[in-house]
């Protein structure tokens, strides 16, 4: 296991009651209009994902128009393929244009693969990932990566590559082939580029920390006093404490602070492209294909289910309602969003 040193409002009563009722009929309906039909006649899932950030943005914003916006993988999706000579593309502007950075996992080192010792990312998979990233960085998003290193020296490689094309690094600690975020000091102990400046937009974030595991903390209050006491520009946390229950608004606003005081961001994670089993809106007699949006699951995790996003079920629960998971990281004060599953478009392209 990589053990990595990473990174309430009271969550409406909306937002916590039973996935039964999260599952069933919206005060809304969705933005998408007809989202089932067109992406099985048309079969365009990785729109269909484009289609869903963009939601998810419009909507966000809606309460807070500094509401930020990180999307995790992906990066194949910020380019269109030609319809007609499908060896040519062209940047997905306007789907750039509806959120302020990407993260990369393992742009330069992986965690170990089973049976692979080595940790260094292949150089096709990294050339792609590079141009794919430049071609955001130049439409003026963010670029962050997460690196994973088993030593000190690696990470001092990572940092080093990752600050001299202008992206903003952490690097976790890798022990294992699996990773969890779930250490307070990164493998360099501090913060990279570290300073005392207030942080009110991912424009002047520096460095950050993934921390989306609270497991070795037992109360709220211990992992807010933890976080509290470092000093990233950029934090990036689960919205529930221990998987199970939601940080409150008081835990969030403690959050945002750092050791030197200046005020910094801090984000949730969200996976938009998967249904996992430990949420607030799973029910017991959920398997694949009850309800119908829920696909097979991940063989890396069986905890976690391939979803067709693009299904008005999935939809609701995500975004475009007060009951949705987006609603409730609205109100719960944080700053912004970090959207991971991006990658699950390539699952269904393929055919599943």
């Amino acid at each position: 296991m990589i053990k990595c040193t990473l990174l309430n409002l009271a969550v409406s009563v909306s937002w916590l009651i039973s996935s039964s009722v999260v599952a069933q009929a919206p005060q809304q309906p969705p933005t998408v209009a007809n989202p089932i039909n067109r992406a099985i006649e048309q079969n365009e899932p990785v729109q269909e994902m484009r289609n869903l950030v963009r939601d998810i943005s419009k909507y966000a914003r809606r309460f807070n128009p500094n509401f930020g916006i990180i999307t995790e993988g992906g990066l194949d999706i910020l380019e269109k393929e030609d319809p007609v000579d499908p060896t040519q593309s062209s940047p997905a502007r306007t789907y750039m244009k509806s959120f302020d950075g990407i993260n990369i996992l393992g742009l330069n080192f992986h965690p170990p693969i089973k049976g692979k010792g080595k940790i260094i990312t292949d150089k096709k998979t990294k050339k792609t990932l590079l141009r794919l990233a430049n071609l955001g960085k130049q439409r003026g998003l963010k670029i962050f990566v997460t690196d994973f290193a088993a030593n000190l020296k690696t990470a001092q490689k990572s940092y080093n590559l990752n600050l001299a094309k202008g992206y903003i690094p952490f690097t976790a600690k890798s022990v294992g082939a699996d990773y969890i975020f779930n250490n307070i000091s990164d493998i360099l102990s501090r913060p990279i580029n570290e300073n005392p400046r207030n942080i009110n937009g991912l424009k002047n974030v520096q460095n950050y920390l993934y921390l989306t595991d609270s497991s070795s903390f037992d109360r709220q209050q211990d992992f807010v006093i933890g976080v509290s006491n470092t000093n990233y520009d950029l934090i990036i946390v689960d919205v529930f404490h221990k998987g199970r229950t939601p940080y409150s608004k008081a835990a969030v606003q403690g959050m945002q602070f750092k050791k030197l005081g200046a005020r910094r961001l801090v984000f949730a994670y969200m996976n938009i492209g998967a249904a996992e089993n430990y949420r607030y809106y799973w029910r017991d007699n959920w398997r694949e294909g009850e309800p119908s949006f829920i696909s097979e699951s991940i063989p890396a995790n069986p905890d976690k289910h391939y979803v067709e996003y693009w299904q008005a079920g999935w939809r609701r629960i995500i975004t475009g309602n007060t009951n949705s998971y987006i609603y409730g990281i609205i109100k719960q004060g944080f700053d912004g969003v970090i959207l991971g599953g991006l990658d699950s478009s390539k699952f269904f392209e393929s055919g599943g």
